[in-house]
């Protein structure tokens, strides 16, 4: 029995001296250091304590590094569970991007005086709002940002009004109330007939302001059109959209 204890003594003795275990390797370098293939058949667990497990995280989560001396920790590939959108790096992480894309469902006629700005009505197709931050009603709509950054700003409406008008169309700082992305044209076709506005940009928006779609004209027979139509069919023409770049 002493001989055994002397032998059991020897095993432990260099792991309470160097609390360094080596596994097919005679110099470790961490507290277990396994030089070779590891196969885990079971959840792996990280974090906790002497008194708590830890966690083994969620379906579909990836283990993402905190540093040296600071555990790992489970979390979203996209940072953004269930969203839906264009996965984009800012700052290095991997985030969805926000996405508005509205549609109009009816035509919208101005209402405002003239050479005042209108919010766009009728802009209540969402296509897509996958952080909750954009409401439109039969009369007007507004929106938010989630975070400073660099927003594409895309916008296509066919517009009827009185000819050698010259329309306004784009996005409106509600906060601030100025144009901070729009396109103007001088209306060519004949009064009551169609001409389309396109806005293709980029602009810096804050998360501290509130935006909207907006039109003004000299004029307040202004039209902003729901579908573009002919005797072959006919289809949806005005929509808006802002996504987030960087």
């Amino acid at each position: 029995m002493m001989k055994k204890n002397l032998i059991l003594g020897v095993l432990v003795l260099p792991v309470f001296a160097y609390s360094q275990v080596g596994i097919s390797t005679p110099t470790p370098q961490k507290n277990l250091h396994v030089n070779g293939s590891l196969q885990i058949t079971n959840e792996l667990n990280i974090g906790g304590d002497a008194k708590t497990a830890g966690s083994a995280g969620i379906a579909g989560q990836v283990l993402k590094s905190n540093g040296p001396g600071v555990a790992p920790t489970w979390g979203n590939l996209a940072g953004v569970p269930n969203a839906t959108g264009t996965v984009i790096v800012v700052n290095g992480q991997f985030i969805v991007a926000q996405e508005i894309v509205v549609q109009l469902t009816a035509d919208y006629s101005k209402i405002s005086p003239i050479n005042t700005t209108d919010p766009i009505g009728n802009l209540t197709n969402e296509i897509i709002d996958n952080e909750n931050r954009y409401s439109g009603t039969g009369t007007a709509n507004s929106f938010t940002v989630s975070a400073d950054g660099v927003y594409q700003v895309h916008i296509n409406a066919q517009i009827s009004t009185d000819n050698g008008t010259s329309p306004v169309i784009g996005i409106w700082n509600d906060t601030t109330s100025k144009w901070v992305a729009r396109v103007n044209d001088y209306f060519t076709a004949p009064t009551g007939s169609l001409q389309t506005y396109t806005l293709l940009t980029s602009i810096p928006m804050a998360a501290s302001n509130t935006y909207s779609f907006r039109i003004a004209n000299t004029v307040n027979t202004t039209v902003v059109k729901y579908i573009s139509t002919g005797s072959t069919g006919s289809g949806p023409i005005t929509q808006m959209s802002v996504k987030r770049l960087k």
